[in-house]
């Protein structure tokens, strides 16, 4: 990899850690200090120059918003003492409700699954934290907050925790999988020459879905998106959303 992509990719990198430590209550970020400092990072420097000696860089024409790029992604993260061994052989195979374990990379790993790798970016950690969201939703209550942190392109209320309920336990990976095309393909849908129920058909004709959303005015309030699923020959309302 280049010094121009790794410098765009640990740019972006450092804002995308911003907002996933908004949510550090349920996500930690951890680095083995002692191995990663060794490593070289950029133009031939080690990440441990980077960290300790900064002044250095920037007198050689190191690019200021790398090297805080670079500190600011380590200072929030917490230190781990695993080795690297420890952690492909250990943590990314224990996975139960409560824990799921992943990479942060810029490009794929090989030996690795594809669902503990987080390829740079927000899309990569929403992929990876939905993939174990289907998989664990727990309860209604749990999963609709969860959703809140990883679709937010979608407006959830109070009342889809009740909606759900019945459908949860049924087929979490579905509703994981339809919500993450209204989330991420539903707005490229929509244009002038489609909208409204046209617009739906186009979203459930790219990405393939099984039943098509449909459109209902409510009360005094803007229009929003039901999102139905078929379960035991009836329909029944799985959550209500608003494209931002």
């Amino acid at each position: 990899m280049s010094d121009s992509e790794i410098e765009e990719k640990v740019k972006r990198l450092a804002e995308d850690v911003k907002l996933i430590n908004q949510y550090k209550d349920t996500n930690k970020l951890y680095t083995n200090y002692s191995e990663i400092y060794p490593q070289v990072f950029y133009a031939n420097y080690t990440v441990e120059k980077f960290i300790c000696n900064p002044q250095e860089l920037k007198q050689n024409g190191i690019d200021r918003d790398v090297i805080n790029s670079l500190q600011n992604i380590l200072q929030m993260s917490e230190e781990t003492i695993k080795t690297s061994t420890e952690v492909k052989d250990e943590l990314l195979s224990w996975i139960n409700k409560d824990n799921c374990h992943g990479l942060i990379a810029f490009h794929k790993i090989s030996g690795f699954d594809d669902s503990v790798q987080i390829i740079y970016g927000m899309d990569g950690w929403y992929k990876f934290r939905r993939h174990f969201l289907g998989l664990s939703p727990k309860d209604a209550n749990y999963f609709i907050d969860e959703c809140i942190k990883y679709f937010p392109l979608l407006y959830f209320r109070e009342e889809n925790k009740d909606a759900i309920k019945s459908i949860l336990k049924e087929c979490p990976k579905k509703i994981i999988y339809h919500l993450s095309a209204l989330n991420d393909k539903f707005k490229d849908c929509v244009t002038p020459e489609l909208k409204g129920h046209k617009s739906w058909s186009n979203s459930a004709f790219m990405q393939n879905l099984t039943k098509q959303p449909h459109l209902k005015a409510m009360q005094k309030e803007k229009r929003i998106l039901l999102f139905l699923l078929r379960t035991n020959q009836e329909y029944l309302k799985m959550c209500a959303v608003n494209p931002t």
